[in-house]
């Protein structure tokens, strides 16, 4: 009776429907930089906080600047350097309860320029979603919800949204 349930229950989380992401990730290391791009989002979960909202696909480059003159005899240490520019996908559900919590904040004009989000890598079609993107006084928004503090910034797009994160 046991080995019938179980069956039972691995027959059932069989017939799950489960999205296959293909996750692509490219490491270009030159001297003290290392330049990253992936749609990975587990590695993207350990630089952004994704435990309110986790979106269903990212794509993003991160890049590295390693600073701590730990290559080179004479240097002078100082801070490491990084700016991450990145597409989050999210559902519906999701997007829609990002949306209704933002709407109920009062924050000052972020003053972002949509050009600032034209990521060189975007493909195509994100490019002329943010080209046609003309909601009139849209101005950009500081980032909610994934902990990148006063360095953050997100510009929304349909489901999606386009992220940047630097260091000052």
């Amino acid at each position: 009776m046991l080995s019938l349930c179980i069956s039972f229950f691995m027959s059932c989380n069989s017939n799950e429907k489960v999205e296959k992401v293909d996750v692509t990730t490219s490491e270009i290391k030159t001297d003290n930089k290392t330049e990253i791009t992936s749609t990975n989002i587990e590695k993207l979960s350990k630089i952004l906080d994704f435990e309110t909202h986790k979106p269903i696909k990212v794509h993003y480059k991160y890049v590295f600047i390693d600073n701590s003159g730990q290559h080179e005899r004479l240097s002078v240490s100082g801070p490491s350097d990084y700016y991450l520019e990145a597409i989050l996908y999210f559902d519906e559900e999701t997007f829609k309860a990002m949306n209704d919590f933002e709407l109920n904040l009062e924050w000052m004009e972020q003053n972002h320029n949509k050009r600032d989000f034209n990521f060189d890598w975007l493909p195509k079609s994100i490019k002329k979603e943010l080209a046609n993107h003309n909601i009139k006084n849209y101005k950009g928004h500081p980032d909610f919800f994934f902990g990148t503090g006063v360095n953050g910034k997100v510009w929304y797009l349909d489901n999606k949204l386009l992220l940047q994160e630097y260091t000052n």
